[in-house]
């Protein structure tokens, strides 16, 4: 098992794959700065989840990982949000490699199972990151905010990861789901 992550690794960190990330990268954090509604820990809901399980579903745990947790990472230092940087860094890039490391194949059901699983471990994540950063008392009332961001992160990302690769079959060879379109 280590073995084979260890491959998969490798095999996503390649020399062409840097453009690749440096892109998607700089595509979420703007869609993570586009639309931002501010909550009452100093925080604020955006579009993260949906680049973070695009990301995910299209080039896989590793790529989706560096894509979901630094895109939103930077939206956080460059919006004025820098005590939440490294929150969100871990957690919005091990909700990405959950993505990846739970869907293996294109069917709602395994997408939408593996896809609340990870967006579980973000509300939980962010709701200690705001019982740190702000009390727990503050944090549980983001849960539901949470909640429905990563929902509509989740149905926005995979209507976007479908209509995609319809529209470009050569994106499924770069992550999880190398199934042919139309299929």
């Amino acid at each position: 098992m280590a073995q084979e992550v260890k491959n998969d690794i490798k095999k996503a960190l390649q020399v062409n794959t840097i453009p690749l990330v440096a892109i998607m990268t700089a595509v979420t954090t703007v869609l993570t700065m586009l639309v931002k509604i501010p909550t009452p820990i100093r925080g604020y809901l955006n579009l993260s989840d949906t680049m973070i399980y695009f990301s995910a579903y299209a080039f896989g745990p590793w790529v989706g990982g560096i894509i979901g947790g630094l895109g939103p990472a930077l939206s956080d230092l460059i919006s004025g949000y820098p005590q939440w940087a490294i929150f969100t860094f871990v957690i919005d890039g091990l909700q990405a490699v959950l993505v990846g490391l739970l869907v293996k194949k294109f069917n709602p059901a395994n997408i939408i199972i593996g896809s609340v699983i990870a967006g579980v471990w973000k509300v939980f994540g962010y709701f200690i990151a705001g019982g740190i950063l702000s009390g727990f008392g503050p944090a549980l009332g983001e849960i539901a905010g949470n909640s429905f961001q990563m929902a509509v992160g989740l149905i926005v990302g995979f209507a976007l990861f479908t209509a995609v690769r319809q529209a470009y079959p050569p994106l499924v060879r770069l992550g999880n789901l190398s199934i042919k379109a139309g299929e």
